[in-house]
């Protein structure tokens, strides 16, 4: 299936966005307690690519809430899910933007599609979104190494567990 996004961050379908561009979430649970659009303003304007894992501290940050709040999610399995470490590595904890946005989507707004609307917001927008040419697009830039200075330290730090 192939979605389309026009210049102010619609999907086809308007399931992500509405005519002034920010979304039509409606989060449920402990989720609909953060600011969409906060949420939504802080990780368009970031130039930290949404497929990349962010620390905590930060992640606290895009959601306008606290460490601990997010450890107390963390602990009763009710937040946004986190990135798997390796053992060895510390305690730091790691979370996607695009996988936050799919948590507060409620899933209707899955991470692929989060990673289109920040290539678009980039200026890097594609002529036809679905999810193997973001996932191309994102590999392409992934290639190229320096194109995100402000992350390559985190990134050397951050390691990923093999899918099991």
């Amino acid at each position: 299936m192939q979605t389309y996004i026009s210049s102010n961050y619609h999907l086809g379908e308007k399931e992500v966005g509405q005519s002034d561009g920010l979304p039509n979430w409606a989060p449920k649970g402990i989720a609909k307690h953060i600011d969409i659009k906060h949420f939504i303003a802080v990780a368009m304007s970031t130039n930290l690519p949404p497929w990349r894992p962010i620390p905590s501290r930060l992640a606290a940050r895009f959601l306008g809430t606290s460490i601990q709040v997010l450890a107390n999610w963390r602990m009763r399995d009710l937040g946004p899910a986190t990135e798997p470490m390796r053992r060895g590595q510390g305690n730091r904890i790691y979370y996607r933007p695009d996988k936050i946005a799919e948590w507060l989507s409620g899933g209707k707004c899955s991470d692929w599609q989060f990673s289109a609307l920040w290539l678009q917001q980039m200026g890097m927008p594609l002529d036809v979104i679905s999810e193997a040419a973001v996932r191309d697009r994102i590999a392409q830039l992934e290639g190229v190494h320096n194109l995100f200075p402000a992350v390559n330290r985190l990134w050397r730090n951050f390691r990923e567990v093999e899918a099991v």
